[in-house]
């Protein structure tokens, strides 16, 4: 088959695009499109409803509306489920899509429609939570949490179709006739289903080990010792990510199998010590220190070393014109936000909001990573006749979230420096010099940055969604334009 036509009116054309699918994806007979599909769905979804579920927060806000909300744990809830959407499930539904795509058609077609059933019937779940007058809204680290058996069910059904496509994905052989991504960064994305797999082994040996206790004692140590494991997977995702756009803005492999294999097993490999330790108590002293040694000692030197393959790939293959490309300035954003949260994080002393600025950094950059990819996963599988977001909008969205989410997390930074604690609104905050002042401004300035991105890449997106519902069959022939 001739390779597709690809037209674009901006000044470079942007080479290596993703290969379209043959005729027998565009008669949808690729159960990795299929899954793709599904996961790229409840990704973008949750990114919705966790914006929907933020403005409930405001609008309770209003004197004239509060009659609208009798319970005061409502929006307590909200905010948990806020969070659960767009860092757990958007996190993980974002990598499994990519790994749908990069599978194909040697995924097993009923169990991935198994693992997308239960995936689904875990955000209704978690939705349902929310809406449970009294039930008691546990803000833990990582997993925030609901304390009402629905909530829970929700959880636990999402947490099995993750685990079941992750088991899938492990015991299916990459496609070799049509490459979506790369090899090196199909084996990240491997390692992410892998580090998944830990964690989710991790929470299911904290909750049997875990003692009764109040609901906020409770949560925290069963989702500690998993929670910084699914952060190993978020940064092995990112890393396929980026290995993934350096090869379409470069159009060369950056890795060969072995050195990213070695570099895999080096970040995720250590993991697996904390299973054993979450069946053994979570009362235990190793327990929890071990997660945080783990995630503060096996994360920044893969990462770092990753990040000089890169700089020298691109100095070694950049090509002209490549300032141009979104998938750089995505790239770039990511990268950028990585070293900034790794920054930040070395300084924290102590309970500030130097926290919240290092963690803003590390998940905007995996956030970023997605959006990024998020464009060509949207070609790939685009429709007959629709029309694709245009390079030059989705370059300027990436710059703006990308950058929003920078002066977010520097403001957040410079108000810990100055001694700001974390965890606290409004009145409770007891802001009292200049440095603190100044820097909640210049985190609110940037949230707005990147609350303007994060909306204009739901915008483009949600285009994307309807024009599947218009024609669910993918292209043969794709136009880029303004």
């Amino acid at each position: 088959m001739p390779p597709p036509t690809v037209c674009a009116p901006d000044p470079v054309a942007l080479p290596h695009s993703f290969p379209l699918p043959d005729a027998t994806d565009a008669l949808a007979g690729d159960p990795g499109q299929a899954a793709a599909r599904g996961w790229y769905r409840l990704a973008l979804g949750s990114l919705v409803l966790a914006g929907l579920l933020s403005l409930t927060l405001v609008i309770g806000r209003l004197p004239f509306l509060g009659w609208l909300f009798t319970d005061p744990l409502f929006f307590r809830r909200a905010l948990v489920v806020h969070v659960d959407l767009a860092i757990v499930v958007w996190f993980q539904a974002g990598t499994l899509a990519c790994l749908g795509l990069a599978l194909g058609p040697r995924l097993h077609r009923g169990g991935t429609a198994l693992a997308l059933a239960l995936a689904a019937t875990g955000v209704a779940g978690l939705l349902a939570g929310a809406c449970l007058p009294g039930a008691q809204p546990v803000l833990s680290n990582y997993v925030p949490a609901i304390d009402h058996p629905v909530f829970f069910g929700g959880l636990a059904a999402w947490f099995a179709g993750v685990g079941l496509f992750c088991a899938l994905a492990l015991a299916t052989p990459a496609r070799t006739d049509d490459l979506a991504l790369a090899p090196d960064a199909v084996l990240a994305l491997r390692a992410a289903a892998a580090a998944n797999l830990v964690a989710l082994a991790t929470f299911a040996g904290a909750w049997l080990t875990t003692p009764a206790a109040a609901p906020s004692v409770r949560c925290e140590l069963v989702f500690w010792g998993g929670g910084h494991v699914l952060q190993v997977a978020n940064v092995a995702a990112m890393l396929g990510l980026w290995l993934h756009l350096l090869h379409r803005v470069t159009g060369r492999p950056v890795l060969a199998p072995a050195p990213a294999a070695a570099l895999l097993t080096a970040l995720v490999l250590p993991q697996l010590v904390l299973p054993p330790l979450a069946f053994a108590g979570t009362t235990t002293t190793n327990y929890f220190s071990m997660a945080t040694h783990l995630m503060r000692w096996t994360i920044f030197p893969v990462v770092v070393v990753v990040l000089g393959v890169a700089v020298a790939h691109l100095r070694r293959h950049g090509r002209d014109g490549a300032g141009r490309d979104y998938r750089l300035a995505g790239l770039v954003g990511s990268m950028t936000l990585t070293v900034l949260g790794f920054g930040l994080g070395a300084l924290i002393r102590g309970s500030n909001t130097l926290v919240p600025g290092h963690y803003h950094c590390a998940i905007g950059a995996v956030t970023l990573a997605l959006m990024t990819t998020a464009y060509e996963f949207a070609a790939r599988v685009f429709p007959g006749g629709a029309v694709a977001p245009g390079h030059r909008r989705a370059r300027w969205q990436l710059l703006l979230f990308g950058g929003g989410q920078a002066v977010f997390g520097l403001g957040f930074a410079l108000a810990g420096a100055y001694g700001l604690g974390r965890k606290q609104y409004g009145a409770e905050q007891h802001v009292r010099t200049l440095g603190e002042y100044l820097g909640l401004g210049v985190m609110g300035l940037g949230g707005l940055v990147a609350v303007t991105g994060g909306i204009l890449f739901l915008a483009a997106m949600l285009s994307v969604l309807a024009s599947w519902r218009r024609d669910p069959h993918p292209a043969l022939s794709l136009h880029h334009h303004e």
